[in-house]
This record gives C-alpha cells, sequence and structure tokens, in this order.
C-alpha cells in the first residue's frame, strides 16, 4: 500500500471559481504533469476538459462508454474508442494531420489503440500523454470488471502519464514507487462542504414513499441504484410511469423484458420526473441542467444485495458531482439524499485476514499446479485443470497471470466500506470525516421494522427464523427498558411478530433461559428443548422447596395417621399445580418432605407421615 505520508505530496490552492488549470499554475504547471496522482478533491474542474485541450497528444482512459459519448461534442477531432470501434477507423484517425490527436478510451478498448499504433510504427508511449480519469474505479471494478486492469502495464511505460480523480483511493502498486509518482492535491480555500442528508431506516420502502412524497413538486428526482432489478421493483411498486433508466445494454435488455421499456444506456435529455442510475453512472459522467435542478436520491437496500453500498469517501461525492452548473450558478441540484439500510451482522474482515486468505489462495493454487505438473495421465491433468481454473486465486491475477494489485486493493476496500454499515452512527461518522458533506443525520431506525417482518416472512429455514426472532425479541426488551417504546408499543409489536411460527417457541425459551444459552444451542430445537427442560426441573427443584410450598404442605397433612398413598399424591399434586410448580409427584414424592412408616397393604398402600423434615 502507498503510504501517503511516504509520497510526496504537493498542494495547489484553488480560489473559488478557478478551474483546475489555474491551481496548477501555482505550483509551477501549465498541463496536468506527469507520474501525478492528481487529487482533485473537487468535481467539475475541467481536468478531462484541459486534456482535451492541451498542446499535446493524449490518450483519456475513461470508466464507461457514456462518458466518452458526453465528450464527444467538446471536440471536432476527438475519436472515442470502445467496444463498436473497428481497428480501420483508429487507423484512420492516427493517420490524419491534425495539431494534436485526442483519443478517448474505455480500459477494455485500450488494446486497439496499442495494436493500430503498432501497425503504423507509432510510439504511443513516447508521442501521448496518457490520463487514467476516475483512478479509484480501477479498484472498487476490478472484482466484476477483470478487464479495467488490462491497461494498466501500458500505462507504466508512458513517458508522460498521470491518475487523476476527485476521490483517489491509495494503490499498492509497485510501480508507483518506483517511477517517484508524486500527488498533487488541489486544496480550495473556500467553504465547499455539499448539504446532505443521511436517513438510516429498517422501514426502507415505507421511508422511500415518505420522501418521494416531500419531493412530489420536484420536476426531475435523480434516482441512484446499484441493482437493475431493483429499479425494476420500484418502479412497479411506485406505479410511476414519467421515467427513465440509464443502465448497462445488457440490463437494458433485461428491463425492457420485464416491460420497463424507458431504458438507455447513455444520457437521454430531457430528464424524465423520475430518472434512475446504477453505478455505470456514478462518476466522470456530466449531466446537464435543463430548466429545473434535480432532487438527488442515493439508495442502499442491503436487503436486495451489498453492492448497493455507497462509499461516502468516493461514490457519495462523484455522485452529486455528476451535475454541471448553468453559468455561474454554483448550486446544482435542490437537495442530496442518501437513504439506507443498515446490517449489524455484516462480516468484515481486517487487512490482517484479507492477507492470510490471499496467501492461502495463492498456496492452494500452488499445490494444485504442482500435482498437474507432476501427474502424467491426461485425464487427471483435465480435472485438475477444471478445479485450478475455479479456485479464488483467479480472481486476483491479470492477464499476465500475475498478482494484480488492484484486486488485492479491491478487497480492502470492500471491507473498508462495509465497515460503515455495521451500524447507522459509523456511517454517519464516516460521512463526517469525508471532510465534504454538511450531514443532517436522520436515523428513523424502528424497535422491529418492515423490513424485519418481510425478512423473517422470507426466511424458510427455522433456525434462521428463531435467530432473527431472538434478535428482535432482545432488540424489543433492550428498547423498553430504555424507555424507548412504551408496554402497550411492546405488547403490540410481540403480538406482530407471534404471526411467526416459531415466535412462541423462542419466546418462552428466551424468558426461561435467556439469549445466550439459545445461541449456544445454534438455534436448534433438540438442544433448545434440552437446556429449557434443565432449567424447568432446577426451577422446580427449587419452587417445590420454597417456604410457601412447604408451608402448605405441612398444613395439608396430619401426622401419625395411615394416609394412602394415590390420595398423598394427588394432593400434593394439586399443591404443586396451585403454586406453579412444574413437576409430576409420585408415590414416593412425599419422602421429600416427611420420614414415613409404610403400610403395603394389597387393597390400599398407605403412608403413615411421622416427622416434617422442615
Amino acid at each position: 500500500m502507498i503510504n501517503k505520508n511516504v509520497m510526496e505530496i504537493v498542494k495547489a490552492i484553488l480560489h473559488k471559481g478557478e478551474w483546475l488549470l489555474d491551481a496548477l499554475k501555482r505550483v509551477g504547471y501549465t498541463m496536468i504533469p506527469t507520474n501525478t496522482i492528481l487529487n482533485k478533491t473537487l468535481t467539475g474542474l475541467g481536468a478531462t476538459h484541459s486534456e482535451i485541450y492541451s498542446k499535446r497528444n493524449s490518450i483519456i482512459i475513461e470508466p464507461n462508454v457514456p462518458v466518452i459519448l458526453g465528450k464527444l461534442n467538446d471536440n471536432d477531432y476527438l475519436e472515442a474508442v470502445y467496444e463498436k470501434c473497428t481497428p480501420y477507423s483508429i487507423e484512420k484517425y492516427l493517420k490524419m494531420d491534425i495539431p494534436y490527436k485526442k483519443i478517448m478510451t474505455t480500459p477494455e478498448s485500450f488494446l486497439k489503440i496499442r495494436k493500430a499504433a503498432q501497425k503504423l510504427n507509432i510510439n504511443i508511449y513516447k508521442d501521448y500523454f496518457c490520463l487514467f480519469d476516475e483512478c479509484e474505479k480501477l479498484t472498487q471494478d476490478v472484482d466484476y470488471r477483470r478487464k479495467i486492469s488490462q491497461p494498466i502495464y501500458d500505462f507504466f511505460q508512458f513517458e508522460q502519464k498521470a491518475f487523476v480523480s476527485a476521490t483517489p483511493l491509495e494503490m499498492s502498486h509497485p510501480e508507483f514507487e518506483r517511477q517517484d509518482f508524486l500527488q498533487i492535491l488541489i486544496v480550495p480555500d473556500y467553504d465547499y462542504k455539499k448539504d446532505l442528508e443521511l436517513i438510516v431506516t429498517n422501514s426502507y420502502y415505507k421511508r422511500l414513499r415518505i420522501v418521494l412524497d416531500n419531493l412530489r413538486d420536484s420536476k426531475h428526482i435523480c434516482i441512484f441504484f446499484n441493482v437493475t432489478d431493483g429499479i425494476g421493483d420500484l418502479i412497479s411498486n411506485l406505479g410511476v410511469t414519467d421515467y427513465k433508466v440509464f443502465c448497462s445494454d445488457k440490463s437494458v435488455k433485461k428491463l425492457k423484458n420485464r416491460g420497463i421499456v424507458n431504458t438507455y444506456s447513455q444520457i437521454d435529455y430531457p430528464l424524465a420526473k423520475y430518472n434512475f442510475f446504477t453505478c455505470r453512472f456514478y462518476s466522470a459522467l456530466d449531466i446537464r441542467i435543463g430548466k429545473y435542478k434535480p432532487d438527488i436520491l442515493m439508495l442502499t437496500d442491503l436487503r436486495t444485495a451489498q453492492w448497493t453500498m455507497i462509499d461516502p469517501f468516493t461514490e457519495a461525492i462523484q455522485i452529486q458531482g455528476r451535475f454541471r452548473k448553468k453559468g455561474k450558478d454554483d448550486i446544482t441540484y435542490n437537495s442530496l439524499t442518501h437513504i439506507t439500510t443498515i446490517n449489524p451482522d455484516i462480516r468484515v474482515r481486517s487487512k490482517k485476514e484479507i492477507k492470510e486468505r490471499v496467501e492461502q489462495f495463492i498456496s492452494n493454487y500452488n499445490l494444485l499446479k504442482e500435482h498437474h505438473d507432476k501427474t502424467a495421465d491426461d485425464c487427471k491433468k483435465e480435472a485438475i485443470l477444471e478445479d485450478i481454473e475455479n479456485l479464488k486465486y483467479q480472481d486476483l491475477i491479470d492477464e499476465r497471470g500475475e498478482i494484480n494489485p488492484f484486486s488485492i486493493d479491491n478487497l480492502c476496500n470492500e471491507e473498508r466500506v462495509k465497515t460503515y454499515y455495521q451500524s447507522a452512527d459509523k456511517l454517519y461518522q464516516a460521512y463526517l470525516d469525508t471532510g465534504f458533506f454538511n450531514v443532517t443525520y436522520n436515523n428513523v431506525t424502528e424497535c422491529v421494522g418492515d423490513d424485519d417482518i418481510e425478512k423473517l416472512n422470507n426466511t424458510k429455514i427455522a433456525t434462521e427464523q428463531r435467530k432473527q426472532l431472538l434478535c428482535l425479541i432482545v432488540r424489543l426488551e433492550e428498547w423498553f427498558k430504555s424507555g424507548n417504546i412504551t408496554f402497550e408499543e411492546k405488547n403490540m409489536i410481540l403480538n406482530q411478530l407471534r404471526l411467526q411460527l416459531e415466535c412462541d417457541y423462542i419466546l418462552t425459551a428466551y424468558n426461561k433461559i435467556g439469549k445466550d444459552a439459545i445461541v449456544s444451542a445454534n438455534y436448534k430445537k433438540s438442544l433448545i428443548d434440552k437446556k429449557v427442560k434443565e432449567y424447568d426441573n432446577a426451577q422446580a427443584q427449587r419452587l417445590r422447596f420454597s417456604p410457601k410450598v412447604l408451608n402448605e404442605i405441612k398444613a395439608e397433612f396430619s401426622l401419625g395417621i395411615y394416609l394412602p398413598k394415590e390420595e398423598i399424591k394427588q394432593r400434593l399434586q394439586q399443591i404443586y399445580h396451585e403454586n406453579g410448580v412444574n413437576f409430576k409427584a409420585t408415590q414416593d414424592t412425599i419422602r421429600d418432605y416427611y420420614d414415613c412408616d409404610v403400610s403395603n397393604s394389597k387393597e390400599k398402600p398407605s403412608f403413615k407421615l411421622i416427622r416434617f423434615k422442615f
């Protein structure tokens, strides 16, 4: 991991109303300098724009196609390279007689540029400046988009190159240190913080409807939510008709098959009343503001998918920066709101654990590889290769078969973000720690929310339902004891929980043996029943020798006369029943209380009670 304290940091002051180049000139640069990680701090400072108009040949790597298509209007001589681009068109562009060539490409299509240049004997590493825009995406997306890091070997071969973003993440690639990269940090000398409302809830749809109802007069609501099916569900559940969905080509087809017809793989103007964006549109893209400013909603629904988590340090900042100011107006939207659920049980691994896991992945691979190389049987070799291909190790290597540092960074980054979603307070603190937001914190978590009930209804495994119920029962008790809910509210919620099959069972067990005993039984009925039985026996033993029960037994029976054993048993059982003693009396139980003489008459076996032991 690059240590921020080791890499040199150059700070460049930015005044209000200035652009990136204005700040760079203060530290001696007229263009973006080479071997730098440029931390812009703010979005929309014109980094890409400045490179498009710089007096040098440039290759600009952008994270997604919509970003590239959005820039095409900026320059008539700008060449866009992405999936649909042919080798012929690239070669034709490289042959053009223009002062400075400007190529924008997705990471996956960079290879096309390299091949075309090689064919034409053009040394792009010497003749072009390479700018990797929104560089945090290398770390964030490499787990599901392996080829995003494909150009990295080429990038480090360029004599002139830079990474740029308003939200760069730390990166562990050794070339940054080897090539003496420095960080340029843009430091605005004015208050640039944005207002944000953070709403934490466990009644997701209820809270979303409330927020949308409050925005009913908004002309444009822009909703950032990284689940295609979830967007489809929202549109269906809300019954909206004036909408547009912006997502990948694959997701466009998926949604249209569901009847969600207004779907696009790039920005389509004018914006609708409701506009939905997947993570493809979280960064880099410029969204033009029309007559009306939008209201922005960021949604995290951990019930739906973990990848709906918004990172306060990157994605939240990038999302609010998608909307470009009109004229001199610095305010580009009306409101910014993040509605989220949290998961206290989310598993977070430490950096040490990640390191150990990676070492084990490598070890597993080496063992199988060694076994493969030593095996002579072709059939066995083929089987081993199939296993190797399915190893987690395969997710960590690049196109050369080497460990990809960005894949390791990705594992660490995922755990960092998960940490925030363990509690509402942790997420709130993360937003404060960004230094970018004025946060209005609205924790509307209910004791038992709609999401909790929905989760119970959808849980078919009995042990899992018991686990969830126990969690809710304990929370209910804690809220009541702390005065957050009344006795009546507690009973109302309990009655709602009792609609679940396992509720009365787990509630009875909880009241008897407590939370820890149920957890230690792994929520298994047989083990819980055993612990409850042990508890009941211990309770019965305690109660049947309590002073009250002893006094009643002493008063019930006379000394010195023979009483039928069966009668004694029945009278003793009645005393137990009246005092809530869960113990089954036998004919000999009376001996626990009295010294007795026995008459074993066949007609009527009897006891004569001699002395009361207590």
